[in-house]
Formats: C-alpha cells, structure tokens, sequence
C-alpha cells in the first residue's frame, strides 16, 4: 500500500530512536504501532505548538474527528491538514502534517477495533494536555500526570494492540496495563530530564515548580550558571522519582511471551536506552548548558540492540543486566547527594 510506504518513510524523521526499534515488531503490529505513534506525534505538534487553547481545542477536534468517520474522507483530511498548517507552528513535523492524507488513509485500512483503541488513547491524550495548559507543573505527582497523558496512555494503547494481536491473552493485557502505564511514564521522564536546558527557553516548563522552590529557583534562575549547585540538587530530585517507574519496565518485558522476541526486544531497547540516559544525566551539570544535548553514544545504542538480542528471551539474565544498569544510576544519585552535603545547598524544608 503506497500510503504505508510514505509513513514508513516518514517515521525516522520524526523519531530515530523509535524507528529504530519498530520494525522488530511481527506484523501486522508493527504497522499499527507506527500509525499511532504519527497520530499521536500530531497531536503532541498541536501541544507543543504557541497556539492559543481555543485552537488547539478545535485542532485536537479537527484532527480526532477526520480520523473517527466510519470510512476515510480524502477531503476532510486534506481540510485538517490545510487547517494546521496554517495555524501551527511546527519544523521537523512540518512533512508529517503534510502528509496527514497519506496517514489517515493508511489508518482507515486498519482494522476496526485498532482503530478504536487508537483513537481511544489518542482522545485520552488530547484531553489530558489541554487540561496541562491552564495550569502549571507544581510537584512530582502533577509531572506524573502529565507524563501518563503523554506516554502513559501510549503504553496502554501498546498494550491494548498486543492482545488485539492475539499476542497476549486478556487476562495477561489486564494484568500488564499498570504496568505498561508506568513504563511509558519511565521513558517519558527521562525526555523530560534531559531536555530541560531545550524546553525553558521555548516555555515548555516540565519541572515541578514546588521542588525548584525549595532550592529558592525557579524557570527564570533554573538555567542560570551561577546557580548550578542548586540546580543540580533539583536534578538529583528529577532523577530519584523517575527511577521508581523504570522497573516496571522490565517487570512488563519478563511477563511478555518468551516465543514473541521482536515484541520483547522492541520494549527492550528503548527500556535500556532509558536507564543509560538517566546515568548520562546524574551528575552531569551539560543538562543545564542549552548549547549541549545530553545523549548516549551510538556506540552505547549499537551494544544495546546486541545485548538485547542476544538476552530477550533469558529473563534471569535481563534482569541481572538491568539491575546492574540501575545499580550504577543509584550509586551515582547517592554521589550527587554526598556532594550536595559537603557543598552545604541551601533548601528550604519539605
């Protein structure tokens, strides 16, 4: 199908990383997937947008409700289309909306019920942002909840295709959805980490606002070199309650069938690229440099994907590999603590 072929294409130009790990998925899951996550790259483009909230209300209804038809409509897609275009900001996902004909053409081939459950998620998704964006950020329980708006919700939705798929019995998708949930709250967390000195500049505010206070910091003073001692003890912060939703992560890929390799290693990837980005970040004050980027190396994504195949399917061996990975990022956290200790930060009480 000619309209597959242009999201395929599309896919790594909106995101390498998941690119990376999609096509391991069996098909027709990994079609499905893909979608999704264009459907739902949309609607995070509106999000991210400087789009008044009225507009990007009656964007997320355009963009759902072209989507939600019984069968596809050439014209409404090419009007939504035409719509976010001109009232969106947008750079690298300016092809994707180009292309939201091709999309949503490729999505009206699929079956009903993934349907559904896309559009489901997708509605949960919106409605969760909007909420966000008359109300900021103020402690780790508000930044969670953003985060299963964003991430949560596509964990669910992951979940959801896999039994659809006839991967999971539905008892084990019942099972595994608080599960799926925090894993996507894990992964989302740590963009939330190490893209801070990207996002304050363009008013993308993620950081609990209560916690920077305690350190007597706040957006405008968060950045600034002068206050990096306290800045890196917010840090320290950051990474200790996102460290609680990273084991879900492997406790969701044990559970998943051992037969089923390009689910698992799908999961795996991006579940071990996490945790070595969250060590690239303990006690790395380049979070706070807006003109560095705080990533692992090729070469560590390259002995991820290796390790990943190799152990998908030896659960004992997983865990060990990630509890090693874990034990290096708590022992850095306890560092950054001794330090924070010894320099005397000044934070006000809990």
């Amino acid at each position: 199908m000619r309209e597959m072929d242009v999201c395929w294409d599309i896919l790594p130009k909106v995101s390498r990383s998941f690119a990376l790990a999609i096509r391991l998925l069996p098909r027709p899951l990994s079609g499905q997937t893909m979608l999704a996550y264009l459907i739902y790259r949309l609607i995070d483009t509106v999000e991210d947008s400087h789009a008044p909230l009225a507009l990007k209300r009656r964007l997320f209804a355009s963009l759902l409700g072209a989507l939600a038809r019984e069968s596809g409509d050439g014209a409404e897609s090419l009007r939504v289309r035409e719509l976010m275009l001109s009232k969106i900001d947008c750079t690298y996902e300016r092809e994707l909306i180009e292309r939201l004909p091709e999309v949503a053409a490729a999505f009206y081939a699929q079956p009903p019920e993934v349907r559904a459950v896309t559009l489901r998620w997708g509605r949960e998704m919106a409605r969760g942002m909007l909420s966000f964006q008359r109300r900021p950020i103020r402690t780790f329980a508000d930044q969670s909840k953003y985060a299963h708006y964003v991430a949560g919700v596509v964990g669910y939705m992951f979940n959801d295709l896999l039994y659809l798929n006839r991967i999971i019995s539905k008892e084990l998708r019942d099972q595994l959805r608080g599960r799926a949930r925090r894993f996507g709250l894990a992964l989302q967390k740590v963009n939330i980490l190490r893209d801070v000195a990207h996002d304050v500049p363009k008013r993308r505010y993620y950081w609990p606002v209560r916690v920077m206070e305690r350190y007597e910091l706040d957006y405008e003073t968060l950045l600034v070199r002068e206050n990096r001692a306290k800045a890196m003890a917010v840090l320290r912060e950051e990474v200790d309650d996102a460290m609680q939703y990273l084991q879900a992560g492997i406790q969701y890929v044990t559970a998943l069938p051992k037969e089923e390799l390009g689910v698992r290693l799908f999961c795996l990837i991006p579940l071990f690229m996490a945790v070595e980005s969250y060590l690239a970040c303990v006690n790395n004050a380049d979070v706070f440099d807006g003109e560095k980027t705080v990533k692992i190396t090729r070469q560590q994504v390259g002995e991820i994907v290796l390790r990943s195949n190799l152990l998908g399917r030896e659960d004992t061996r997983l865990v060990e590999w990630f509890e090693t990975r874990m034990g290096a990022v708590r022992a850095g956290v306890r560092a950054m603590e001794t330090e924070a200790v010894a320099q005397a930060v000044p934070a006000r009480s809990r």
